[in-house]
């Protein structure tokens, strides 16, 4: 009894931290950054930035994008075969769709790129690998929500998310999605009572794919109203909770990743820090679209940053 009152604990408090970054906010600070032959292009998103601020990203955004020495949270050593991290980051799905947007437009091949993500980073990787187009998945998901009245709820999304995530999947994901994602996908999912992180890397039908997916993005009761999400006849919870980047990839021994590993997180743009604990109440559409600007512009500051260059290109 002991034992399950402090799990119950431990989950509710893993739920509020992690709720506030699966729903929307104003963007009040948010800049969209754009490299144009070799010249940075500042503008506003959302809403007006003060001038401090935004000289401060963009000074921060100039120095990474002509430092020759990669990003020592990216990659550390030359590799081969091109690996990409999805990891969890809740609304900040939409800034991954868009840094995977400009690869693909970009002309990078992914069909030899493998790639693991947990929470929100396990659908950017699913829907990237699938093949699926982010405009269109980020149009159907503002539809979705649109219909379900989240704008004008004062719960927002909580409740009712999962059921909308689960049809989104469904409705975008491929009859033969099990055949693109094959030996390339891994998503994580939490284990429960033991917490342990759970790789899962072979998928059996398109229903088991969506239902490790739903897993792996399982905030405790902010979903569904549910503890945790039966997947494979166990219970499990979001794959982030204590995931650590051997996790995605177990080749990378005590954090020492090499150049073959990208890790598209928003927690690695300038423009973006700090703004976790802003997500806490719903804004507008279009909001959502200039995350995926966002995720867009910093992808092309990586690029020029050589970021992706164990990617062939087409």
């Amino acid at each position: 009894m002991k034992m399950r009152k402090a799990l119950l604990v431990i989950l509710h408090i893993h739920s509020l931290l992690s709720a506030s970054s699966f729903v929307i906010t104003p963007c009040n600070n948010l800049i969209s950054t754009n490299v144009n032959n070799g010249e940075l292009q500042v503008s506003s998103l959302c809403m007006s930035t003060t001038t401090s601020t935004a000289t401060t990203a963009v000074s921060t955004l100039i120095n990474k994008a002509e430092s020759s020495t990669k990003s020592k949270a990216v990659r550390q050593s030359k590799g081969t075969d091109a690996r990409i991290i999805f990891p969890g980051g809740g609304i900040f799905f939409y800034w991954q769709a868009g840094a995977a947007s400009y690869l693909r437009e970009a002309g990078y091949d992914l069909s030899d790129v493998t790639m693991s993500g947990a929470s929100a980073g396990a659908l950017a990787a699913t829907l990237t690998l699938a093949d699926v187009d982010f405009e269109e998945a980020t149009s159907l998901a503002l539809k979705l929500a649109e219909d379900a009245g989240v704008w004008d709820r004062p719960l927002g999304l909580q409740g009712v998310w999962g059921p909308m995530i689960e049809t989104w999947l469904n409705d975008l994901l491929p009859d033969n999605a099990v055949e693109m994602v094959d030996e390339r996908l891994s998503l994580l999912v939490t284990s429960i009572p033991s917490f342990r992180t759970d790789r899962i890397s072979s998928f059996e039908s398109k229903e088991d794919l969506v239902r490790c997916n739903m897993a792996s993005v399982h905030l405790p009761w902010f979903l569904d109203g549910k503890l945790t999400s039966n997947f494979r006849q166990a219970p499990r919870i979001d794959g982030s909770f204590r995931a650590k980047t051997e996790d995605y990839f177990p080749q990378v021994k005590n954090g020492q990743v090499d150049d073959s590993l990208i890790i598209l997180d928003w927690k690695s743009d300038p423009v973006m820090e700090g703004k976790t604990k802003d997500f806490i109440k719903l804004t507008s559409k279009e909001g959502i679209w200039d995350l995926l600007e966002q995720g867009r512009s910093y992808a092309q500051i990586m690029d020029k940053r050589g970021d992706f260059d164990t990617i062939s290109q087409s």
